[in-house]
């Protein structure tokens, strides 16, 4: 039996989780495969095959190769192969076709031992000290990107990616390296807090959770979706060599973990080392104390040895006339959730600047807060009255608040203004010609969708808000509330069995012909076996259709056409 058709099987019967892993790891999108035939042959092309050994650990490989030599095999080693789909199942072990063929060409195979280089001597205390910053940033990048999100029209330019105008932009407001930016923004990503949707990348609603959390809840979403990256196979040999080379580096404990990996580069694999500096399990590639009970699943102790080394968080600004805001430190989650909704930051760090604005004052109106809200939460962090231009700008803000509304229109998008003068402002301004604007007696009408023209608008200075069909404003953040990744991804699934289940009920009774079905769907030969006048005969055979329970191919080896009565077949195997 073909691969093709074993794989099909396996993703068959796997759970929503193992396929979830599979189709990330692999950047593939359920919605492009119609059944889980189209799914397997997705998972067959030399790239994500690439991919899948990449993830072979040396315990599993030393599994698959007692699996060739017939050797025995413990059942959990079985049920970790089948998991990774090396394997047809951890019932029926027989390796893939294509597995056997990509260890075969690999001289890697034999990298069973750690390197024995000298050991580095490393200050423990000074790698935590160091992975608590880098963990306190991180969390900092990370909930700085999902509020950017919100604000900002972030476009998925490519299978997964964001542009760089956005990477640059990101990157200046951070201090960091672009880098950097794309690094935190796969980490957000594999968490689960950002996600594409319509072409678009927004906060999903795990994004909400995350604002709210305390840092010791932000950081463990972190590590399970990095130890999810790095499997429990790989998590359980990685722990080993750590312990056997406690002063080796991260990184070349990967590499020594997993044999394949540097053979593809867009392996998850490559990308663990340098995730682990940035979310705080390693310093310079040294790992941190905690790291062992991260890999060991512990991680609500691996937290609370991390917290320690975060800087302590304090409920104090300091507000200037300027419409600046500085914060001494860290400002409490419940205090910067708050705050974030009508301030920008201006730099971010341990001591963080802030800066009030008409437009982040019109998000916080958005959001729901009142004037009022925002001037008493400010007197009582400041601790005393508020400069007059940050009472004026609250209040004109306030005053101006709803003047631009836009909804969406059969045409594209409608702006309605109470202001005529800027209505006319908006369609003669230079720098809005892209938005083809035109005035017409219900209001001006845009052809691009109300996100983008609002979006646009705000980027140019003007105060416009979204409003539904009732007229009511809709908050930049409950946008993402109706979007969450898990349910789409559900969905899909759900789809793609429920297609499975509808094949197999309108397909033959004949499991015959629906193997020659699948050879011609998938442009696949076939090894079939015929019975006729008490004779056994084997052809090799390209099938051209089927009707009438009569199978029509092209004999290879006679290099002609046969047509064969199915129900005289008594073997067929695929490819």
């Amino acid at each position: 039996m073909s691969d093709l058709y074993r794989l099909a099987t396996a993703l068959r019967a796997a759970d929503d989780g193992t396929l979830g892993l599979v189709v990330h790891e692999r950047g593939l999108s359920l919605a492009e495969y119609k059944d889980f035939f189209d799914l397997a042959n997705a998972l067959l092309a030399p790239k994500s095959q690439a991919l899948i050994v990449a993830g072979i650990t040396n315990q599993m490989l030393a599994s698959l190769r007692a699996l060739v030599a017939e050797e025995k095999t413990t059942k959990e080693q079985l049920i970790q192969l089948a998991k990774e789909f090396l394997v047809w199942s951890a019932a029926e072990p027989g390796i893939y076709d294509w597995v056997k063929d990509r260890l075969s060409e690999s001289s890697r195979t034999a990298a069973l031992a750690i390197v024995t280089d000298n050991d580095t001597t490393t200050d423990q205390n000074s790698i935590d000290l160091d992975c608590g910053i880098h963990a306190f940033e991180a969390m900092q990048a990370i909930t700085e990107l999902i509020f950017d999100f919100d604000q900002h029209l972030v476009r998925e330019v490519a299978k997964g990616a964001i542009g760089l105008p956005d990477v640059k932009r990101a990157s200046a407001h951070l201090g960091k390296s672009k880098e950097y930016v794309k690094s935190i923004f796969e980490l957000a990503k594999v968490s689960g807090l950002v996600s594409a949707s319509e072409k678009r990348f927004q906060p999903t609603a795990l994004a909400d959770s995350w604002i709210a959390a305390s840092p010791k809840a932000r950081w463990i979403i972190l590590c399970e979706a990095w130890s999810s990256l790095l499997g429990a196979a790989g998590a359980k040999e990685l722990l080993t060599r750590l312990s056997q080379g406690p002063s080796r580096t991260l990184s070349e404990l990967i590499q020594t973990s997993f044999p394949f990996a540097t053979a593809a580069p867009a392996s998850r694999i490559n990308r663990l080392a340098e995730m682990a500096d940035q979310l705080g399990l390693s310093s310079g590639g040294f790992a941190a104390s905690w790291l062992p009970d991260v890999l060991s699943n512990k991680l609500a102790a691996a937290a609370k040895d991390l917290e320690s080394r975060l800087p302590a968080q304090q409920e104090r600004i300091i507000i200037q006339a300027d419409l600046s805001i500085i914060t001494p430190g860290p400002l409490a989650s419940g205090v910067e959730v708050q705050l974030r909704k009508f301030a920008d930051t201006e730099n971010i760090g341990l001591a963080s600047s802030y800066r009030i604005s008409p437009l982040s004052i019109s998000c916080g109106l958005e959001e729901g807060m009142t004037e009022n809200q925002m001037r008493l939460l400010l007197q009582k962090l400041n601790g005393a009255g508020l400069p007059q231009p940050v009472d004026y700008l609250i209040r004109e803000t306030a005053e101006r608040f709803g003047r631009l509304k836009i909804s969406s229109h059969e045409r594209g998008s409608l702006l309605i203004s109470s202001d005529e003068l800027l209505a006319k402002q908006i369609t003669m301004d230079s720098k809005l010609k892209s938005l083809m604007l035109e005035a017409t007696p219900e209001g001006v009408v845009s052809p691009i969708d109300s996100q983008s023209l609002y979006h646009a608008l705000r980027e140019n200075g003007y105060l416009a808000v979204l409003v539904d069909e009732r007229g009511k404003v809709i908050a930049p953040s409950s946008v993402h509330k109706s979007s969450n990744e898990a349910a789409v991804f559900l969905q899909q699934i759900e789809r793609l069995r429920a297609q499975d289940v509808e094949m197999a009920d309108s397909s033959p009774a004949s499991d015959m012909e629906r193997k020659i079905l699948l050879a011609l769907k998938t442009k696949s030969t076939l090894q079939v076996e015929i019975s006729a006048n008490g004779k056994l005969m084997k052809f090799l055979l390209e099938p051209i259709g089927i009707a009438n329970g009569r199978l029509r191919a092209r004999d290879r080896k006679a290099d002609i056409e046969r047509t064969l009565p199915v129900s005289a077949i008594t073997s067929i195997l695929i490819g």
